[in-house]
């Protein structure tokens, strides 16, 4: 081809041929309207048709809302928006009103989906409306105002009606002008965005359309998906499937047109765990649309917001996905910290941008969630679970693990040094999602142990459980549980063991003795091969197995390892030092089991003269579980010394009542002091005071103070734990002799049966439970 080519141009009929350089050929086809010449469709097909998928079962739920909107009905009704984020069946709620209204009204559907389509649609609606084909064709080329020409029809109607705008998720278009409200009829609007111009300019009454309750979606699966299933199953795959209607749209689709197999709700929820997003898509019909699929219904507004020129939208949501599924502080996303971490894909200056547009697209919700830093509300930000693991399973290889590192440094700069509760308790969950990814794990161990540590230190051991259980699987050399790895020997580091130790002792604590055996007796086999390294963690592990052995009525061997303890930290930190003391406290309490009362005071005079002089980081923890510990062995010799057998020795002759119950009350208030009035241990100290009290004879007092004990150990510990069931026995024993033998029977009956399935027959608190009975005269 010479260089001095001119591209030629030849028009014919309605178009014109463009011929450019070498073998490019580019064609446009105009219409001009001309009179008589044939043109392709531009409108819907029809209005009063909607265009969306019919109903596939009953809504569920809704009742309210729906009401509200049928009331509405008729002329003069509004403008009415339906919001929420993609799935959660807004469409469907419109459907089933243009249903209602359809059969003895007029009822007209438009897609609002983009502005083409919304304004082909409306000119529909005037023609239908009564508009000549003259006004229509002037408002298509643009020689009449389009949205004029609809609503002057609308407004002129001789019947009332209903108009709906499905899936205006863009709204801007119905910003000039395409949106009103009639003295003739009912607006109703579906859209993602819950804050736009256009409906505060029409005071459109907003409704949020959000996730089913679990009732109503564990039925709409059984709608969709009729058989034998286990009721309970159904509901826990509502609950898998966050309620999500779609979601559970898409499941019940499956369940019920398999043809080569059939799985039971059980089996679906399995392979649910496999690749949730792409089992739920299967669901869908061979004609479905982006909509009707979860995989695109968010990337849909994903992709709107990267429209309207916010990208960053992606980066935050993919920050958020990070975290577990609990509602997220705000305070997580600062924009300073964000910054100080370098978040890949997300700039810090545009993270409140990218976090507004969310918000406006539904795709995240803005809420207060009580119990922030010094009792007050906090601002969290939530997003539907499915949602963060379709967002999750969509980030790049190569930037997930960045992204993750990032978002593990984060909490554990939320994580107070100080274990405020209320700031990390909103954290705690991000904390434990992250603790059990491998990619984060390590990142988030010393969050992890300051939530721990603090859960100990107050005494929410079940609280403390799942980071204790956390923190020690990631201590492990190999794959597998503490347990495992405990006989295998795998603890990469002394730090592991201390771990091992720690998940034991809140096991132990939390309630369950089997549980934490083998995690201890694995720790101390652990904790010999470093004895000449680090002696105090061998002792660290005597001390807590011997304090779950006492607790198990394995007295001789609980008394084996205190002592073994006590050498150690006696030889290592010295007789006076708080380590060393707890050592002699965990053998004052298994000498007082064992009824060796003598023996068990002189160590309580040992104890009790150490106080004074007492050091370490927890020596004020210790001396006040000390002075409790010296006055319930006191009480428990005077009992003890009333029984005809009883041998009494000269250090029980000393003691008396009055001096016990000043000791009991002493007790008491340093516990309150020191841990607070609701404790766990301060609950331990209520129960000795309630004790005391009754053999004083202030019965009523002992009653009281007992309930209260009680109602500590229900909340902080479980109606379960042998400490709550031991208090039960008590209180159940109190109450017979005084005469309520109704209350006191059923709460033995209630405490032995649970004693004899935790417990078993032979352990004390069981004969204690027992003896409750038969006082009660069962």
């Amino acid at each position: 081809m010479s260089e001095d080519y001119a591209p030629h141009a030849a028009a014919y009929g309605q178009g014109r041929i463009f011929q450019s350089e070498r073998d490019i050929q580019i064609t446009e086809h105009h219409h001009h309207g001309a009179s008589g010449a044939t043109r392709s469709p531009t409108g819907p097909a029809s209005v009063r048709v909607p265009l969306s998928a019919p109903l596939r079962t009953a809504l569920r739920d809704r009742e309210e809302l729906r009401e509200e909107l049928a009331a509405e009905l008729g002329a003069g009704g509004g403008v009415h928006v339906l919001h929420g984020f993609g799935g959660c069946g807004k469409t469907a709620v419109a459907r089933w009103l243009f249903d209602q209204a359809a059969p003895s009204g007029v009822a007209l559907w438009v897609d609002a989906s983009t502005e083409s389509q919304l304004r082909a649609g409306m000119l529909a609606v005037a023609a239908d409306r009564g508009a000549a084909p003259e006004e229509v064709r002037a408002a298509q080329e643009g020689r009449r105002a389009a949205a004029d020409l609809v609503w002057q029809r609308l407004d002129a109607s001789a019947e009332p009606w209903l108009l709906v705008l499905d899936n205006a998720d863009d709204p801007r278009p119905l910003r000039d002008g395409w949106l009103r409200a009639s003295a003739r009829g009912t607006v109703l609007v579906t859209s993602r965005q819950a804050d736009d111009p256009a409906w505060s300019g029409v005071r459109a009454r907003m409704h949020r359309v959000a996730e089913l309750p679990v009732v109503e979606a564990a039925q709409l699966l059984h709608d969709l998906a009729p058989g034998d299933h286990q009721p309970e199953a159904t509901r826990r795959l509502a609950q898998r499937l966050g309620c999500h209607p779609l979601a559970l749209t898409l499941a019940g689709g499956f369940l019920s047109q398999q043809v080569l197999e059939s799985w039971t709700v059980e089996e679906y929820l399995v392979r649910l765990g496999e690749d949730p997003v792409g089992l739920l898509d299967r669901g869908a019909g061979l004609e479905s649309g982006a909509r009707e699929r979860l995989s695109r219904t968010w990337q849909l507004s994903l992709d709107a917001l990267a429209q309207r020129g916010l990208p960053e939208a992606v980066g935050v949501l993919r920050l958020l996905a990070c975290w577990g599924h609990a509602p997220v502080p705000v305070g997580l996303l600062a924009p300073s910290a964000v910054l100080a971490v370098g978040v890949p894909g997300v700039a810090a200056e545009r993270i409140e941008a990218g976090l507004r547009g969310l918000l406006s697209a539904s795709l995240v919700d803005l809420i207060e969630v009580p119990g922030g830093a010094a009792g007050r509300p906090q601002r969290c930000l939530t997003a539907h679970g499915l949602l963060l693991e379709t967002v999750a399973a969509g980030v790049p290889p190569e930037r997930r693990a960045p992204l993750y590192e990032a978002a593990a440094e984060l909490v554990n700069r939320a994580v107070p040094e100080d274990g405020d509760r209320g700031t990390a308790r909103l954290v705690e969950p991000h904390v434990l999602a992250l603790l059990e990814n491998s990619v984060t794990a390590d990142a988030v161990l010393d969050a992890a142990r300051r939530l721990r540590d603090a859960h100990d230190a107050g005494g929410r051991w079940a609280d403390a459980l799942p980071f204790a259980a956390g923190i020690a699987k990631a201590g492990m050399a190999e794959a597998g549980t503490a347990e495992a790895g405990a006989s295998q020997g795998a603890y990469r580091d002394v730090g592991a063991v201390a771990d091992a130790i720690a998940l034991g002792k809140v096991t132990d604590l939390s309630g369950d003795l089997s549980g934490a055996e083998p995690v201890l007796r694995g720790a101390l086999d652990a904790a010999r091969a470093w004895t000449d390294e680090a002696p105090l963690l061998l002792a660290e592990a005597c001390i807590r197995l011997s304090g779950l052995y006492g607790r198990s009525d394995r007295l001789a061997e609980a008394i084996q390892l205190a002592r073994d303890a006590h050498e150690i930290t006696q030889r290592v930190l010295g007789p006076a030092h708080a380590e060393t003391a707890e050592t002699i406290y965990l053998e004052v309490d298994h000498q007082s089991l064992l009824g060796r009362f003598g023996i068990a005071l002189r160590l309580a005079r040992q104890l009790t003269d150490l106080l004074p002089n007492l050091h370490g980081k927890r020596s004020e923890d210790v001396a006040v579980r000390s002075v409790l510990m010296a006055a319930a062995t006191k009480r428990a010799a005077l009992v003890a010394a009333r029984t005809p057998e009883a041998t009494v020795e000269d250090e029980v002759h000393e003691l008396s009542w009055d001096q016990v119950g000043r000791e009991s009350q002493e007790a008491l208030q340093a516990h309150i002091a020191y841990y607070g009035p609701d404790h766990a241990r301060t609950a331990a100290a209520r129960h000795n005071h309630a004790l005391t009290s009754w053999e004083r004879g202030d019965q009523e007092a002992a009653i009281a103070a007992m309930r209260r004990a009680i109602a500590t150990r229900r909340v902080e510990l479980g109606d379960e734990h042998p400490f709550t069931l031991e208090a039960i026995a008590e209180l159940a024993r109190m109450l017979a002799l005084k005469g309520d033998t109704q209350e006191a029977a059923r709460l033995a009956e209630n405490a032995h049966a649970e004693a004899l399935r935790t417990l078993g027959p032979d352990h004390r608190i069981t004969a204690l439970c027992a003896v409750a009975r038969q006082a009660a005269g069962r």
